[in-house]
């Protein structure tokens, strides 16, 4: 069967069993939700042909407006599955594959680089063993705030900068590293990364925004802080926001019903299925390295395999886990990211989790 008539099959699939909790657990969530100060949250099961979702909450604090069901909320690092995602779809077409050396493709950036640098590869970036720094903190990126240009340009100047750093160990969790794979996606392709999100997402039918979901739509989920003591909604247009080539890393929107969908993508080549990619390319992207693989951490608990990620620039937060052994994924959002918020989503994940046929009809 040709790969678009199985994702043919599997959108109508995931449409055709869309369901709802019991609504015990969304009275369990509505508390959940008070108690913990959460204005907004979306909460996913999915499973290989069904997806289960509770969508509840103010647009923000203090006014009333509830947000729409297809509200966007950020998925900030777990946009790196989405990179990763792209990144194998060129690596089946033959365009670029893990191997690919960074310096293959820009030559004219070795002699000014750390020679620590120089066999980097694009499977190393992703799975952030080339030693780039983290850059995971905003302060970090301040430094930056001159560079002009397009994104495509402001992409390749930050980069030129990073690879004069000392390298950090290898392991290190980096933000930065994602860019310069997004870097190596738009020079093999010869498009810009937004290109290739658009290009991936409309052949998947998924709606999406880069950035801060209110700034596409001030229905959207408004994210928060906490300042000092006060539970505060970052409106459309407030300065806060992460620099444009830092998408392919942490800046992506999504609503709960596509983003599910995606994940659902995942769930079904973890179990051995073809879709827009072949099932193994699945398993390589969540259990191909020990630890972290390509945009997906994993762990082995009582002999099975777990993959995970969470994302967070502060003032939306997204939690997802993939059960494999179990057949499920469960992905949580929120439009806020304090302490209390995040014991909070991680509490319901778990009471999802542990007996998922207790908290479905």
């Amino acid at each position: 069967m040709k790969k678009s008539a199985l994702l043919l099959l599997m959108l109508i699939s995931s449409f055709g069993f869309a369901q709802q909790f019991t609504e015990a657990f969304q009275s369990q969530v509505k508390k959940a939700q008070q108690a913990h100060q959460i204005p907004a949250i979306s909460v996913n099961l999915i499973t290989p042909d069904s997806i289960f979702s509770f969508i509840n909450g103010k647009v923000r604090t203090a006014k009333k407006a509830r947000i729409p069901q297809d509200a966007k909320f950020h998925l900030g690092s777990n946009s790196k599955a989405i990179t990763a995602f792209i990144a194998k779809h060129l690596s089946e077409q033959g365009i670029i594959n893990w191997d690919t050396r960074f310096f293959q493709l820009f030559p004219e950036l070795e002699n000014s680089s750390n020679p620590a640098y120089l066999d980097i590869t694009l499977g190393q970036l992703l799975s952030h063993n080339a030693g780039i720094n983290a850059y995971t903190k905003g302060a970090d990126l301040e430094k930056f705030n001159t560079l002009k240009g397009s994104t495509s340009e402001k992409r390749y100047a930050f980069t030129q900068e990073i690879l004069k750093e000392k390298p950090s160990d290898p392991g290190t969790y980096s933000n930065a590293g994602y860019v310069l794979a997004a870097l190596m996606l738009e020079k093999s392709t010869e498009k810009p990364f937004k290109t290739l999100l658009d290009e991936t997402m409309n052949a998947l039918d998924l709606d999406y925004f880069v950035g801060f979901p209110n700034k596409e739509n001030d229905t959207n989920p408004w994210g928060h802080i906490n300042s000092k003591g006060t539970l505060t909604a970052l409106g459309p247009d407030h300065e806060y926001k992460l620099p444009a080539y830092m998408s392919s890393a942490g800046d992506i929107a999504m609503n709960s019903q596509d983003y599910a969908r995606f994940l659902q993508l995942h769930l079904q080549g973890l179990l051995g299925k073809d879709n827009f990619l072949e099932a193994e390319v699945y398993q390589e992207l969540h259990f191909g390295l020990n630890n972290y693989a390509y945009g997906w951490g994993n762990i082995s608990k009582n002999g099975h395999q777990i993959s995970y990620h969470d994302g967070s620039a502060g003032t939306y937060y997204c939690h997802v886990v993939v059960f494999p052994h179990k057949e499920i994924a469960v992905a949580i959002m929120a439009n806020t990211a304090t302490k209390d918020a995040v014991n909070a989503i991680y509490t319901l994940q778990k009471s999802i989790s542990d007996n998922p046929e207790n908290v479905t009809e």
